[in-house]
């Protein structure tokens, strides 16, 4: 679906705008452009680990267009991006000509005015490439009024990861549904082994696994409806019954992997990353203790939801044009494609890079999931940010005991209302 200005707008009412920071490179605002210019340098700012694989790919525009494209290390996370570009874009300059941005972090960029609406002509190729779950989410989080102001080029979900050679080894089948997961949950209980886990701690980690139990239960997690009820209920049912361990809600990915690479958790919900760390302990790594299958499905089926990291390009830019004509040449089919082949932080539910490489490996898996209707978005409130702290803070209290369900879902539709 797609969100109104009206709605949008009201994020910038959520992000702090802290103590101006150190800015590399700043520019002042310019004029709106026109056409693009040979001879111009432009910065994009992506995280620093993906720099190495996608420059040979980035020389190819600058020696197609002869615009110079400098590769800066941008921040690992969207509150980071916000903390370092809000005094800037306040101010009405820019450190960077094209930006990345993850779901939450966009929602309020495009909420102060500060990007740039791409246009048709950066976006065409790309919207008839998506499939359809990538497409519903690129709605609901980069378009508004009709314009996109963001592109994404990684989009994750969350899989769910199944050590097979443990239930094999207990004679446990695979878990399809709710039901199932708690039936091998009992067995599995008596050989001091947990079925299930995820990483739950705070910050964001809490929202993130209710977000996807939600998701199975046919809840709206900010409307604290019925699905998102029985969503809470059953991620408590699982600790209580010693199906879940208790310390995961204090967990972070780290620790959640490695409860499952020591063999005491038999399935877990991880993301892609997931992958290249199972692989990557050789010592305990054969491909059958890191197989991803369908999610267990709860009311509403199997379902998983899926966010990201894509392209933007700020309004206070002066290379504008340059900077649209880059992210329109990096999201053709044919340039995602070798993009995600050269690094997983440019992998996406495309229907260019599931036709080239959705034969092995993760890809597979993303095309499997996606063909199979199991992605949904990432839950979406205009306030983001502050709409996950309070699914964290009260996901807490109730996994914790602290408060009973019926509190939780007060709170939750109460301070939810109060953010708008």
């Amino acid at each position: 679906m797609r969100t109104s200005k009206r709605m949008v707008r009201a994020a910038i009412a959520g992000v702090a705008v802290l103590p101006l920071v150190a800015l590399a490179a700043c520019t002042s605002s310019g004029d709106d452009g026109g056409t693009p210019e040979e001879g111009v340098t432009i910065t994009y700012a992506v995280q620093g680990f993906a720099h190495e694989a996608i420059a040979p790919i980035v020389q190819e525009f600058t020696d197609e267009t002869g615009i110079t494209v400098e590769l800066v290390d941008g921040p690992a996370s969207g509150q980071d991006l916000l903390t370092q570009l809000v005094p800037a874009f306040t101010s009405g300059t820019t450190p960077y000509d094209v930006i990345d941005a993850d779901d939450p972090a966009v929602a309020a960029l495009i909420a102060g005015g500060w990007l740039e609406p791409l246009g048709d002509e950066v976006t065409a190729d790309y919207l008839a490439d998506l499939s359809e779950g990538m497409l519903d989410s690129h709605e609901q989080w980069n378009v508004v009024d009709g314009e996109s102001y963001r592109l994404y080029h990684n989009y994750e979900l969350g899989y769910y990861w199944v050590n097979q050679e443990t239930l094999d080894a207990y004679g446990v089948p695979v878990p399809t549904t709710w039901e199932e997961l708690e039936s091998a949950g009992e067995t599995l209980k008596q050989q001091g082994v947990y079925v299930f886990a995820d990483a739950a701690a705070k910050p964001g980690l809490t929202f993130v696994y209710l977000a996807y139990l939600a998701a199975q239960a046919g809840g709206d997690i900010y409307a604290a409806d019925e699905g998102t009820r029985t969503a809470f209920e059953f991620a408590k049912s699982l600790i209580d019954n010693g199906y879940f361990p208790e310390e995961a809600v204090t967990w972070n990915y780290d620790q959640s992997n490695a409860a499952y690479m020591e063999d005491t958790v038999a399935t877990m919900r991880q993301w892609t990353f997931f992958d290249g760390v199972a692989q990557a302990n050789t010592a305990w790594f054969t491909p059958e203790k890191a197989v991803i299958a369908d999610p267990p499905a709860g009311p509403a089926g199997s379902k998983t939801w899926a966010g990201g990291w894509g392209m933007a390009v700020p309004a206070a830019g002066e290379h504008k044009e340059e900077a649209k004509q880059f992210v329109a040449w990096m999201n053709t089919p044919e340039i995602a494609t070798r993009l995600a082949e050269a690094s997983s932080f440019f992998i996406t539910s495309r229907t260019s890079v599931l036709d080239a490489l959705g034969g092995e490996g993760i890809v597979a898996a993303l095309k499997h999931y996606s063909d199979s209707g199991f992605v949904v978005p990432r839950p979406f409130h205009p306030k983001a940010a502050q709409a996950e702290a309070i699914v964290d803070d009260i996901g807490q209290s109730y996994l914790t005991g602290q408060i009973t369900i019926d509190e939780a879902m007060d709170r939750l539709k109460t301070e939810i209302a109060a953010l708008d």
